[in-house]
């Protein structure tokens, strides 16, 4: 299991403290969010520098915060794009080429789904055409069940990507799966999987430390630790000790010594 942390866990630190942090708790790597990256004058060259320094891979996550790829607005959905576009410049001017995307969402109800998935297609198009001219992988992100959100089952997911180039595949959020549904039969039905994002979530709230949410995430856990993939833990914390990530590790620990399986190594910090 490759496990990365969200560089949001590390809210407010520079990316040298954040590659610091992530390789002395025993991660492979983080992924790097692009409002976080801009907000904080983080440069191409001081993200390349500490990767570099620290040892680590990296993964990225492209500008979703106030945007909507299939907006009612014509002018929202143009800087959407624009936005990811830019994030896709950030990304490979690092030397990332795992990006994820948060697909569109309703801006009216249910009845304008139609209207709402074809006009995201169209957003794809355009930015599938600048993966394949820039050599990335744009990876939509399942959703979560909540208003709006319309990209919130495999079956969903699976009819965006459907048809496309290998340079569109997705991300599999464990937090954004229905409390009533199988973490693992969830998983298996999601078509192009190059990335899995990885919290708990309750009633109250999403992304909150692993155990501590409504998941029945031990078994899912025993599923992945296999896994090739980028596991990506989330979620938002300012606290000067990343209290967050150090909950998901614990857990992970904990599910890593009543297995006996040694295929992560986490420090015990």
């Amino acid at each position: 299991m490759k496990c990365y942390a969200s560089t949001t866990l590390m809210w407010g630190k520079t990316i040298d403290e954040i590659s610091s942090k992530t390789k002395s708790l025993g991660l492979a790597g983080i992924e790097i969010w692009a409002e976080q990256a801009w907000y904080y004058k983080m440069t191409d060259r001081d993200i390349r520098r500490a990767l570099k320094h620290h040892e680590l891979d990296a993964t990225f996550h492209a500008a979703s915060w106030d945007l909507n790829l299939c907006s009612l607005n014509a002018g929202i959905r143009k800087q959407s794009v624009e936005e990811i576009i830019r994030s896709i410049d950030l990304a490979v001017s690092i030397g990332i080429w795992n990006i994820t995307v948060h697909p569109g969402k309703q801006t009216l109800t249910s009845d304008w789904n139609s209207w709402h998935f074809d006009c995201l297609q169209h957003s794809l198009d355009t930015l599938e055409d600048v993966a394949k001219r820039y050599g990335v992988i744009l990876s939509v992100e399942l959703m979560e069940p909540v208003k709006k959100e319309f990209v919130t089952s495999p079956t969903v997911l699976n009819q965006i990507v459907a048809g496309r180039s290998s340079s569109i595949q997705t991300t599999f959020d464990v937090a954004h799966v229905s409390f009533n549904k199988d973490l693992i039969t969830t998983h298996q039905e999601v078509d192009r999987m190059n990335k899995i994002h990885l919290s708990d979530t309750s009633t109250a709230q999403y992304h909150v430390a692993l155990g501590q949410g409504e998941l029945k995430l031990r078994p899912y856990i025993d599923f992945i630790q296999s896994s090739k993939l980028p596991i990506v833990l989330e979620g938002y914390d300012t606290s000067e000790e990343a209290v967050l990530l150090r909950k998901h590790l614990q857990y992970l620990n904990e599910c890593i010594r009543r297995t006996e399986d040694k295929t992560i190594e986490v420090s015990s910090y």
